[in-house]
């Protein structure tokens, strides 16, 4: 009896965390998942996390170019959005001409999609990805999300994804004095995702002395 009631708990809580999967579409690539490296080509299945999702997409194929063939690949965008209990597709329009994408890219005029299986159209949040400073901008695309998500006071906070605008505000006084309204949790992670790598752990280390 006792293995029946475990059997059954481990079976819930499976189905509690299961989360709906992602299929990529064609002539595009899902290289990082959540902060985490990935490699997802056309026709693979990555399985989402419960809640928000970020996910770093690049468009890449070989295209017609005058009597020619010529291979494009646009810049990593960076995706934000909520999984709902249904498996999603992520696609783009498709392209035939080389001079096409690259005018279309470059005057950000993509059609991009996120479908539920339903066909229903999910929103979601684009931007280019902005590289890391040096010879190979986008050589770790983790560090280069990192990099965009403290830019952008951007942060998981469990199973979601949060601005620091949604929490706190931030107003400038007449005499020029910054003002901090929201919580006090709320406020700490401004200043934390704010900080330098040196400044978090001479952080964490006075937390650890107030124990």
């Amino acid at each position: 009896m006792r293995n029946f009631f475990v059997s059954i708990l481990v079976l819930l809580f499976s189905f509690q965390a299961y989360a709906a999967e992602l299929g990529v579409g064609s002539d595009l690539k899902v290289m990082v998942l959540n902060g985490k490296e990935v490699e997802a080509n056309s026709g693979d299945l990555l399985e989402l996390a419960a809640g928000d999702n970020q996910i770093v997409v690049r468009y890449k194929s070989i295209l017609d170019n005058g009597s020619k063939t010529k291979f494009f690949e646009s810049k990593p965008y960076v995706f934000q959005f909520s999984s709902v209990d249904e498996n999603l597709t992520i696609s783009i329009e498709r392209f035939r001409k080389y001079q096409k994408a690259e005018n279309a890219f470059k005057r950000g005029e993509v059609m991009w999609s996120i479908k539920q299986q339903s066909g229903t159209a999910l929103p979601f949040r684009i931007d280019i990805l902005p590289g890391n400073p040096g010879f190979l901008p986008y050589g770790d695309l983790p560090k280069a999300v990192a990099a965009y998500n403290k830019k952008e006071g951007i942060f998981f906070d469990g199973q979601d994804i949060k601005t620091l605008e949604e929490e706190v505000i931030v107003a400038v006084s007449d005499t020029g004095d910054v003002e901090f309204s929201g919580d006090a949790l709320a406020q700490l992670k401004v200043w934390y995702t704010k900080a330098t790598i040196e400044e978090r752990k001479t952080f964490r280390k006075w937390m650890i002395d107030q124990e």
